[in-house]
């Protein structure tokens, strides 16, 4: 509350300004403080510190104020926060009770658990997922909002390539995924030996050392005592272009290909590439595949 001098004119009985007056009294005026008179000057400074108006379009991009964005009337408040508290998708990432992993194909993966762990940033978590590489396994969407690390405990059997994933949603819509493990399912490949001059059967190949491998150059030891040193591998790899020795020197022409049935693991058969060596007398050396 404030004094104020304020000056009072006021007519007599004929409609006429009293000769006594105007007078000038003393008063009390009380200043509300739900409204307020500023001048012109005033109200234009008041406008320019609350809201934001430019239609110049930004040129880089901060906090979350993006390129090409203009602003009318913004408030400042909401200036303030998309430059400070800029959208933030989730993070999220996985692991499975088995890690990736070469299979040998016929043989089964049993997957028994799935964690899921979802880290929240700007939007509540909507809804957690896994998946075996398209397909839906298992979804939650009880008690997400805040992340955490959320078990999926229903038993995955795979006999064949499959990856699994898992992907967080946000209340923004905003979907995230992380691969967990992707289990690759090949046809083995095979070294071992063989007399001279041997016509080798599918039951050979795989009493040979086996390697649960993808295609690709490979490294075999061999020790022979005037026999064979023997390689072999699906033949839907294609032919290798290079046996090397342990001085790097290729040795392919020392080697006979033929291509021979073998039964696997899944009870197929596949055709399989095997190079035969000429015999020698060695210890304790090593073969490099090339494909």
């Amino acid at each position: 509350m404030a004094e104020k001098n304020i000056t009072i004119k006021q007519k007599n009985e004929l409609g006429q300004l009293d000769t006594f007056y105007p007078k000038t009294i003393a008063a009390q005026v009380i200043e509300s403080s739900t409204k307020m008179f500023l001048t012109d000057t005033d109200k234009a400074k008041y406008d320019a510190n609350t809201s934001y108006t430019n239609d110049t379009p930004v040129v880089e991009p901060i906090g979350g104020i993006e390129t090409g964005d203009t602003f009318t009337n913004v408030a400042m408040k909401d200036m303030m926060d998309r430059l400070l508290y800029p959208y933030v998708k989730p993070l999220i990432s996985g692991t499975a009770s088995v890690a990736s992993r070469v299979v040998e194909k016929g043989v089964s993966t049993s997957v028994t658990y799935v964690d899921a762990v979802v880290t929240k940033k700007s939007d509540p978590i909507t809804k957690v997922e896994l998946y075996n590489g398209a397909t839906l396994v298992e979804a939650k969407t009880d008690a997400v909002a805040d992340g955490g690390t959320f078990r999926f405990s229903q038993t995955i059997s795979l006999s064949d390539t499959s990856t699994l994933k898992v992907k967080a949603t946000d209340a923004k819509g905003t979907v995230v995924e992380a691969e967990v493990a992707t289990y690759t399912y090949v046809y083995p490949m095979y070294n071992g030996t063989c007399a001279a001059g041997a016509t080798l059967t599918s039951a050979d190949i795989t009493a040979m050392t086996k390697h649960v491998v993808e295609k690709g150059n490979e490294k075999f030891n061999f020790t022979l005592a005037d026999n064979c040193a023997v390689i072999a591998y699906p033949a839907a790899y294609g032919d290798l272009v290079a046996i090397r020795d342990d001085n790097g020197f290729n040795n392919i022409h020392n080697f006979t290909k033929n291509v021979v049935a073998v039964t696997g693991t899944d009870a197929t058969s596949q055709n399989y590439n095997v190079y035969v060596k000429e015999p020698a007398t060695a210890a304790d050396f090593a073969f490099t595949i090339e494909f």
